[in-house]
C-alpha cells in the first residue's frame, strides 16, 4: 500500500467517523428540540393556572408596589429641586466686567 492509497483510507475513515458524529448530534438536536417545545407548554399551563389562582394577590402587589414608586418619585422630586440663581443687576455686572 503506498502513500496515497494511505491518505485515501484515513480520509475515509475521518469522513465516516465525521458523519456518525453529526448524525448523533442531528439526533441530540431533534431531542433538545421537542423536549424545549413540551416545556414550553408545560410553562404556559402553570403560569396560567398560577395567575388564575393568584390574581388578587397580584392586583395587590401591583398596588402596593405603584405606591411605592409614586411615593420614592415624589420624595425625590422634592429633595431635588433646583435652585433658581440669584443675577445681579446689569450695573453691578458691568462694573465687574469693568474692573476685571
Amino acid at each position: 500500500m503506498n502513500f496515497q492509497e494511505k491518505v485515501i483510507e484515513a480520509s475515509a475513515q475521518l469522513r465516516e467517523r465525521t458523519a456518525q458524529r453529526v448524525e448523533g448530534f442531528r439526533k441530540s438536536l431533534v431531542v433538545l428540540n421537542d423536549a424545549s417545545r413540551q416545556l414550553n407548554q408545560v410553562a404556559r399551563v402553570h403560569a396560567s393556572r398560577f395567575m388564575k389562582q393568584n390574581s388578587p394577590l397580584v392586583a395587590a402587589v401591583r398596588k402596593d408596589v405603584s405606591e411605592l414608586a409614586r411615593s420614592t418619585f415624589a420624595t425625590l422630586t422634592n429633595a431635588r429641586k433646583p435652585r433658581k440663581a440669584v443675577r445681579k443687576a446689569a450695573t453691578s455686572r458691568k462694573r465687574a466686567r469693568k474692573a476685571a
